[in-house]
């Protein structure tokens, strides 16, 4: 029996808190089990600008492995459509457990993993946050950090200067902070304990001298070689912390760039916020250093947030059961010479 979970199922089943305390434990985890993860494959779609792309993972601490499949339509989405979606089995039997819709999910596990680097990298004091980018991560990443940090301001840069109105009176409604739209970038990190990107820029959003020492910066909308969101100097002034090495350095535009220009070194890049976690290696050394998480994605935080989903699900009896497959043949045990190959 296969569970179907929609994006409303979802929805309540799992909050931000929950994100914040599954992608911890998650990437702790995997620094201490290594997990088996499969780096993104990503695909043109010939003759549209659409792309494809997947990503997987092998839990067996949690009992799970699966994929996320994710299509890149740049501004042909429609409403009521999927573009994300989870396949997730049993480590046990290999079977498939649960398809799920993975809109939620990928913003709930993008903005939990900003809010955990920030419990760990950034300072305890930490109160304002600056937010480049007014789009629906952004909401995530606000959510997150609310979760790990005693917000008392945001303030928001969007170059749809009505976008970020709207959506700073949608924070400050919803997350009880002071939020305001500011008319530059500059006003976005002036003053700031931490900054956020969530943009699709293809050129830096802002100076990386206007940074305050003590700041913490959250990377996360350049994830291909062709965007970049931070400038060399961000990369330079700060103690760099990713999430997953390997890809971080086949996908990150900005990061490629900095070290292809010569202003940190490849061997700059050695600390995943797993290690941060379990105590590994060392996060912030001090209250003037600036911090910065660098943020691509990985396919463990989509499992650990599927699984915990489909748990979920199953103790609420939440979802739609489906039945897959006929009540005879192979379901009865009949051999497959197929299956053999």
């Amino acid at each position: 029996m296969v569970l179907l979970l929609s994006e409303t199922d979802v929805a309540g089943l799992i909050s931000m808190n929950d994100g914040v305390r599954v992608i911890e434990q998650a990437l702790g985890q995997h620094t201490s089990d290594k997990n088996v993860v499969i780096p993104r494959v990503s695909a043109d779609v010939p003759g549209n600008g659409g792309a494809f792309r997947m990503m997987a993972a092998i839990l067996p601490r949690h009992g799970f492995f699966g994929l996320k499949t994710l299509t890149g339509y740049p501004g042909r989405r429609l409403p009521g459509e999927t573009y994300f979606a989870v396949l997730l089995f049993s480590c046990e039997t290999g079977a498939l457990r649960a398809i799920m819709a993975g809109n939620r999910l990928t913003g709930i596990r993008t903005g939990a993993a900003t809010g955990v680097a920030a419990k760990y990298l950034s300072r305890d004091d930490a109160k304002v946050l600056g937010v480049i980018g007014a789009g629906i991560q952004a909401r995530y990443q606000v959510a997150a950090l609310r979760e790990v940090r005693q917000l008392t301001t945001v303030k928001v840069f969007d170059i749809d200067a009505a976008k970020a109105e709207t959506f700073a009176r949608e924070i400050e409604l919803d997350f009880q902070v002071h939020a305001r739209a500011v008319g530059h970038p500059k006003q976005a990190v002036d003053g700031c304990d931490l900054v956020v990107t969530a943009t699709a820029a293809k050129s830096p959003v802002f100076d990386g001298n206007w940074l305050q020492e003590g700041t913490h910066v959250s990377g996360v909308g350049s994830n291909a070689p062709n965007k970049r969101e931070l400038d060399d100097t961000v990369f330079r002034r700060s103690r760099i912390v990713v999430d997953f090495k390997e890809q971080t350095l086949q996908e990150a535009g900005d990061l490629r760039q900095a070290i292809e220009s010569g202003a940190i070194q490849r061997d700059a890049i050695d600390v995943e916020l797993g290690d941060v976690i379990t105590g590994t290696k060392e996060g912030r050394r001090n209250d003037r250093e600036i911090t910065l998480f660098k943020s691509v994605g990985m396919a463990v935080e989509d499992i650990a947030t599927a699984a915990f989903a489909y748990e979920q699900a199953l103790a609420s009896g939440a979802g739609t059961r489906l039945q897959l497959e006929s009540l005879n043949g192979l379901a009865a045990g009949e051999p497959s010479a197929q299956l053999a190959h």
